[in-house]
């Protein structure tokens, strides 16, 4: 086992322990800043905050294994959940361990109750939380830096395809969604090199450097353009 690899692992168990808050707390893609709703809202939209369609039930979900843990989670069917079943992975790896039994993962879900709009993107399919009750909505500084690099070389490897909840205002650490529309070319190209890389060894999760300079320097200008 190599000295990165060991350093890596140690620092992954301590999660969410102490102050690291992200480089942005707000941000602007192909969505504005989202606008809290108020609590107890439901949400009666036929398209979720990020224009992707609400899906009726279990129809146009699938069920996704996170290679590297015994996880699974419930996500929009087939390059959506690709991704995001991807960035699970890499959030194992590099920045805390999904472990059983440890918290939540929520992908898809029917509940309607939203306290701030994209979280009704878990209705579409097109969000992932990881531990959302460690990482909660409102709360910021649960992460180290460390861990805070990691999350934006993910976004910046995925060609800010997907957005990070502690971004947005309110933040919410937990939370991954799609930041690209139904049809997105930029998605389906994404998916797909994920999908050749399952079969390339060396490739994929747990193979990158999250310090490399090149890696940081891209990281930091996705989250420029996304703030911008």
């Amino acid at each position: 086992m190599n000295a990165e690899f060991s350093r890596r692992t140690a620092l992954k168990r301590f999660t969410g322990l102490a102050a690291g808050a992200a480089l942005l707390t707000t941000g602007e893609g192909l969505l504005a800043p989202l606008t809290a709703q108020a609590a107890g809202n439901s949400w009666k939209k036929s398209r979720s905050a990020n224009g992707w369609d609400v899906l009726p039930g279990s129809p146009g979900t699938a069920t996704y294994d996170i290679p590297g843990t015994n996880r699974r989670v419930t996500l929009r069917e087939g390059d959506v959940g690709t991704v995001l079943s991807y960035v699970a992975q890499r959030f194992h790896y590099d920045v805390a361990e999904l472990e059983a039994g440890r918290g939540q993962i929520i992908g898809y879900s029917d509940a309607l109750h939203v306290e701030a709009d994209f979280e009704s993107n878990h209705l579409s399919g097109t969000a992932l939380a990881l531990y959302p009750e460690s990482y909660p909505l409102g709360v910021t500084g649960n992460l180290f830096p460390y861990q805070v690099t990691a999350i934006r070389d993910i976004l910046a490897e995925l060609q800010g395809v997907i957005r990070w909840g502690g971004d947005m205002e309110p933040a919410k650490e937990s939370t991954f969604f799609v930041d690209v529309p139904p049809g997105s070319a930029k998605l389906a190209r994404v998916a797909e090199t994920l999908r050749e890389w399952r079969l390339t060894p060396g490739k994929g999760a747990g193979t990158q450097n999250v310090e490399d300079p090149e890696r940081i320097t891209a990281a930091k200008k996705l989250a420029s353009k996304q703030a911008a």
